[in-house]
């Protein structure tokens, strides 16, 4: 298990376990964000570019903005976790993404 504190949560990962990935909000003292592995291989690719989208993963809604930053909406739309860009990078490496890269632009 690999343990990385990201703002004001502590992200815990276990590739091998259930839950995957939980960003525990440590200021509220809740679990923000809960994955299981295969949401976690979801959104290992999502976080290879910078590139502004908005996905459904699990029982949430991901935004992730063109400056690199992430955020997570559950069902109702209530914001559950939102990392900057450099947050979302320090996310990215600790479940193994490759580092974002910008998108392609297309004329």
């Amino acid at each position: 298990m690999r343990i990385a504190l990201i703002g004001e949560f502590e992200a815990a990962y276990h590739p091998e376990a259930t839950p995957a990935l939980v960003l525990h909000h440590l200021i509220r003292g809740y679990d923000a964000v809960v994955l299981n592995a295969d949401e976690v291989a979801v959104l290992r690719e999502l976080l290879g570019s910078m590139q502004k989208r908005i996905r459904e993963l699990g029982s949430y809604r991901l935004i992730l903005g063109a400056s690199g930053d992430l955020a997570f909406y559950t069902v109702s739309g209530q914001r559950s976790a939102y990392l900057n860009a450099d947050q979302m990078r320090q996310l990215a490496r600790l479940i193994d993404a490759s580092p974002p890269q910008p998108a392609e632009v297309h004329q």
